[in-house]
């Protein structure tokens, strides 16, 4: 036995382990080090798609403390985003939608819930792509859902004086509808030459003038009661028209001869759309009407035809305008009763 406990003795005294002191290192037992043995890693500094971040473990037997640095994956889909939804309303030339995006980087997943911009006209699958005879270009929508029932020839160019109109008139009335200012309807504002040259009307009165008949002096009048000068009013009305979204399609001067300048029947479209959803544009449209013109048997909320170009709108019982612009030299005269007593 005496035996036995000796050689037990010897075999414990002479027994070499692997040890670290840091990792890799080797010590024998009887000088107190160990291999360390680490457990799980926990986020010190948790790492995001643009920062690294950092871990730590811990030796199970002497708690020793390791450090590790998370790299930022190159991979952008891979990395740790900060992800939330934004609802982006739709503008007058601009789609609406819900954006989910990383609110660190700006990183996008996903677009959702798409809505049209607020006057874009639509196209779907009952859609007419034939323009009758005689019409090289045709639009027909509503005000309501702003699809198209017609849509022919929309990017070709037509008759500028339309648009000129319709861009003078959407610039006054923004500046009507913004908050806090000073013009009114019924605001006077004295023209500086022409036939009126010096007597003062209402901006009702002025828009009425301006939509039958586009006269530079009107414009002038305008320039100089909102901006002092026709540079600064000629780049108010390019700014509507930027804001619109038909800028790169519509080139007019107010102060050009009405012919001057260029459009396309689509954008006129866009225009004539959004004057037809401020009343007091629509007042103005009606007062220019023709007394003799009759459309469905009724008077029309708006006709207008200049330079090849018609354009005319219907106003049913409830309050939603049916609109139509039509293009070409031989359209035939009786054409609109036509497609407006098909959707009346």
């Amino acid at each position: 036995m005496r035996k036995l406990r000796c050689i037990t003795l010897i075999l414990l005294f002479s027994l070499v382990l692997v040890a670290c002191g840091g990792e890799g290192d080797t010590y024998l037992y009887d000088t107190g080090a160990h291999t360390h043995v680490y457990g799980n890693r926990y986020d010190v500094t948790p790492e995001t798609c643009i920062c690294e971040g950092t871990q730590i473990r811990y030796c199970k037997i002497c708690h020793q403390a390791v450090t590790d640095t998370v790299a930022v994956p190159e991979d952008i889909a891979a990395r740790k985003h900060a992800f939330s939804d934004t609802v982006v309303a739709p503008t007058e030339a601009e789609e609406g939608y819900t954006k989910r995006s990383c609110t660190l980087c700006e990183y996008v997943i996903e677009r959702t819930d798409v809505i049209p911009a607020r006057y874009a006209l639509l196209t779907d699958a009952a859609t007419k792509t034939e323009a009758p005879n005689g019409v090289s270009g045709i639009l027909m929508s509503d005000t309501a859902t702003h699809k198209l029932s017609y849509s022919v020839g929309g990017e070709g160019a037509v008759s500028p004086v339309i648009a000129r109109r319709l861009a003078v008139a959407l610039a006054i009335t923004e500046e009507l509808e913004r908050q806090g200012t000073a013009l009114t309807p019924e605001t006077l504002i004295t023209l500086v030459s022409g036939m009126g040259e010096g007597n003062s009307y209402t901006v009702r009165e002025l828009l009425y003038e301006w939509v039958a008949s586009g006269d530079i002096d009107v414009a002038r009048g305008f320039a100089m009661a909102l901006d002092g000068s026709e540079a600064a009013f000629a780049a108010r009305v390019a700014a509507r028209l930027e804001k619109l979204g038909v800028l790169a399609q519509v080139t007019v001067d107010p102060f050009a001869p009405e012919a001057q300048g260029a459009a396309t029947l689509h954008a006129t479209g866009v225009m004539l759309a959004r004057a037809l959803d401020v009343p007091l544009l629509c007042e103005a449209f009606s007062n220019a009407v023709p007394g003799l013109v009759r459309i469905a048997g009724k008077k029309p909320a708006l006709y207008l035809s200049v330079g090849g170009l018609r354009i005319s709108a219907m106003k049913t019982d409830a309050g939603v305008y049916h609109f139509l612009l039509l293009s070409g030299e031989n359209a035939p005269s009786n054409l609109e009763n036509t497609l407006f007593l098909a959707v009346l």
